[in-house]
């Protein structure tokens, strides 16, 4: 009885429609074996975001990550969502240099403005949101200058201005954990 209701063509016909409809929604993220494929779909959209998903069949981290860029790719319909297997579209991850998968290329038009390596969800939607909406979070994120007309980010010198504690941020992390351990030292040595 069952076999007999499986194999209706009622009920057949009623599941293709169904069935199509998932292939044209998975149709919103190209994918490309080749630089051609690449350059065709970048020169139709050069103000466009595009963003590249650079995957492998046999990485785990790329599988996870999948569903999530297939989800933003519906949310955000007005950026270029492209992947690209490294094993079929070589000569693309040689352009883009990519040497760890999964890896996103952020592009607008041609020219690349971000990248995340790994399969990090969080950072992936972050990005996203940041470029798709052009970058208007309410940071600025220019270099910026001091009133002397320097770089804001100096960290030569211990000099005046806060030069220490940017030249100490700038360290090694081990080296900051040896000088915080040398000041303790120092610290208990005194007041004892």
């Amino acid at each position: 009885m069952l076999l007999r209701t499986l194999t209706r063509p009622a009920l057949l016909t009623r599941q293709l429609p169904r069935q199509s409809s998932i292939f044209t929604r998975a149709m919103s993220i190209k994918h490309v074996e080749n630089t051609t494929q690449l350059d065709g779909i970048l020169s139709q959209s050069k103000d466009k975001l595009s963003v590249i998903d650079f995957h492998a069949t046999w990485c785990g981290p790329c599988h996870m990550i999948a569903p999530t860029f297939e989800s933003l790719s519906k949310q955000y319909p007005k950026v270029n969502f492209i992947k690209c297997d490294v094993d079929q579209g070589k000569d693309i991850a040689g352009r883009y240099r990519v040497t760890a998968m999964p890896t996103f290329v952020f592009l607008k038009g041609t020219d690349e403005v971000d990248r995340i390596r790994g399969a990090n969800k969080s950072a992936l939607e972050e990005t996203l949101r940041r470029l798709s909406t052009g970058g208007s979070s309410g940071t600025f994120t220019g270099k910026g200058h001091t009133l002397g007309g320097g770089s804001g980010n100096s960290t030569t010198g211990f000099g005046g201005g806060g030069g220490g504690v940017a030249a100490f941020q700038a360290l090694d992390p081990q080296v900051k954990v040896l000088l915080c351990l040398l000041g303790g030292y120092v610290l208990f040595w005194y007041l004892s």
